[in-house]
């Protein structure tokens, strides 16, 4: 294969790369400033991972999870491998699902969401008080209550993505 062949050969796979990029913009949105009076913003980078390794598993798989984890924990300021630990597990955890209850209702994969943001809020509580750093439980919970309630959000953003990206044919 000679460059030009190469060339052709990988910006025709820049599609393998749309749920990682766009779970990293997920990230960046989380670092920016919210004045209010409690800390409210959901965890957006868990349910993109949540929700692309539903629609794409193939193009989240836990490594690719594991990466967007660590990129999370340089801009989060948070020990290295905490998201990194979370996110790939999160990843896994869906796949093992898909593999056991295949195709499901919308509100089935709400339901499995806020259970893995309450799991990964507690984890992350225990991980940074292991690392040194304890984080109080009021503002996880609150955390917890808003990623909920922001599942209908990213879910839309990322499907948005997969049909414009891969087509309605291999939307789902």
């Amino acid at each position: 294969m000679d460059a030009a062949e190469r060339r052709r050969y990988w910006w025709g796979h820049w599609r393998m790369g749309i749920p990682a990029l766009s779970t990293l913009l997920l990230v960046l949105v989380m670092t920016a400033p919210l004045v209010v009076p409690v800390p409210v913003f959901p965890q957006l980078a868990l349910l993109g991972v949540f929700v692309w390794s539903i629609f794409q598993p193939g193009l989240m798989p836990p490594w690719v999870a594991f990466l967007v984890g660590l990129v999370a924990d340089l801009l989060f300021a948070q020990p290295l491998g905490v998201n990194a630990t979370l996110f790939a597990s999160a990843a896994g955890v869906v796949r093992v699902l898909e593999n056991r209850y295949g195709h499901h209702a919308y509100n089935f994969d709400w339901g499995m969401a806020a259970a893995m943001v309450i799991v990964f809020e507690v984890l992350t509580w225990q991980l940074m008080a292991l690392a040194g750093k304890p984080v109080p439980l009021l503002p996880l919970g609150w955390q917890v209550l808003t990623s909920i309630a922001a599942y209908p959000l990213v879910a839309a953003y990322c499907a948005r993505i997969q049909r414009r990206a891969f087509g309605p044919d291999r939307a789902r």
